[in-house]
């Protein structure tokens, strides 16, 4: 499978407002983790498993966010799969810093999607982070200790 045509339905599906597009690319058995599914009421471990479920969960954020557009930065080709970043229009962040989405592949199809929320995207979903509020990491959400080993730098 072209990475580029993945990259090129999924933000055309996204910008069409087009599910179909975009679960193209997906197995049916795909895993697709993301803070969005915390912040949409979905599961608690901010994952949605399986392409019909992931599907009705792309048609609930198109309900909840009719101006969500995706402005894609760069892409980056891995062995086993591509990594888009992008600026997410149009949700939480009036000024949105980037997002990082990683696909990952398995017989040339989407068998993971992670995705990772930059600061200024938790803060304006989230309420901003004061110097006494955990750091969320990653699209699980866990909290961090300011200072510990396993605190997020890459912002």
């Amino acid at each position: 499978m072209s990475h580029f045509r993945l990259v090129q339905d999924w933000l055309e599906g996204w910008n069409s407002r087009n599910p179909d597009r975009i679960m193209a690319h997906y197995a049916e058995d795909a895993v697709f983790q993301s803070p969005s599914v915390l912040a949409l009421g979905g599961s608690g471990d901010g994952v949605v498993r399986g392409k019909k479920e992931i599907t009705e969960f792309t048609r609930r954020a198109f309900e909840r966010f009719p101006k969500l557009r995706f402005e894609v930065e760069d892409v980056i080709e891995r062995p086993q799969g591509v990594i888009v970043i992008y600026r997410k229009l149009g949700v939480f962040a009036d000024e949105p810093g980037f997002t990082v989405e990683v696909f990952e592949f398995e017989n040339d199809l989407v068998k993971r999607n992670t995705v990772y929320w930059s600061a200024e995207e938790v803060a304006s979903r989230f309420g901003a982070l004061s110097s006494r509020s955990p750091i969320m990491c990653g699209s699980s959400g866990a909290p961090a200790e300011r200072g510990g080993d396993d605190e997020c730098r890459s912002r």
